[in-house]
């Protein structure tokens, strides 16, 4: 990357203890090394939301903030990473109440924009429901990497509608270089070139398999909607969304379904 450009990763598993994520203190902020090194220099730490398996309140996600961005600073030479709140929110009907209840950690904590996750398998029934409710209490869903949502592969029209809504798309970066496989890395291009996904993060979960790393994504990206756009899904457009701006996008395009082309495969 080149030098000027400060990128923001706004999907990330980096607190540690919570979730799949890191698992110590230490790892976490070799992590943070990494992804600095890489030219991040803003990190929202988004640990999983799903009922069941991963509690994380609002408190939770605050206090593990509180404590990562004091290690990094106290500890280890000021390394100048800014660690921001957020949550991966595992798709479901209890989002609203979450909402309304002040409890869904959002993006920087602005009550604004959150990520949502569905099910790798499908898009649940009735998705879009529960999706224009969010929108109608002003906060913006971000439908996490949908290039490998089995139902977005046999079904991209319906992913196709809800960005019409209103809801934005994030890609993973690992996603665009191959490392999910050839007909994920087939679906996020076609969805880049589409304009139906406006964010790539890292959705890292560790030092090693899931690494904090976008510079190579973005490499990557380049070649499919230029230098310009590419930088802009980790820099301008994070950046907006960190300030609780409404972004200026290009307008999203339609994406052929299996039906008439299995361009994925």
């Amino acid at each position: 990357m080149g030098s000027t450009l400060k990128m923001i990763d706004l999907h990330c598993h980096i607190l540690p203890g919570l979730d799949d994520g890191p698992q110590t203190m230490d790892e976490a902020v070799q992590m943070c090394q990494m992804a600095f090194h890489d030219g991040v220099r803003t990190i929202v730490a988004t640990p999983h939301v799903l009922d069941g398996v991963y509690q994380n309140s609002k408190a939770m996600i605050l206090k593990g903030i509180q404590k990562l961005n004091a290690e990094i600073q106290t500890h280890h030479s000021g390394l100048p990473l800014n660690i921001l709140p957020g949550s991966d929110i595992h798709f479901s009907e209890a989002i609203i109440q979450q909402i309304d209840q002040g409890e869904a950690t959002t993006i920087g904590d602005l009550g604004k924009y959150m990520l949502v996750e569905f099910p790798f398998q499908a898009i649940p029934f009735q998705a879009e429901k529960i999706l224009f409710q969010i929108l109608d209490r002003g906060w913006i869903p971000i439908l996490t990497h949908p290039e490998r949502n089995l139902e977005v592969m046999r079904k991209p029209e319906r992913y196709y509608e809800m960005i019409r809504m209103g809801c934005l798309g994030q890609v993973t970066a690992m996603s665009l270089t191959g490392e999910f496989g050839s007909q994920v890395k087939q679906l996020a291009e076609k969805l880049m070139q589409s304009h139906l996904v406006h964010l790539m993060a890292s959705d890292a979960h560790s030092a090693d398999r899931r690494p904090p790393i976008l510079s190579s994504g973005v490499k990557a990206a380049e070649k499919l909607v230029g230098k310009t756009e590419a930088e802009k899904m980790v820099s301008d457009y994070p950046r907006a969304i960190l300030e609780g701006k409404k972004l200026d996008l290009p307008d999203p395009m339609p994406v052929e379904s299996s039906k008439r082309r299995r361009w994925w495969t």
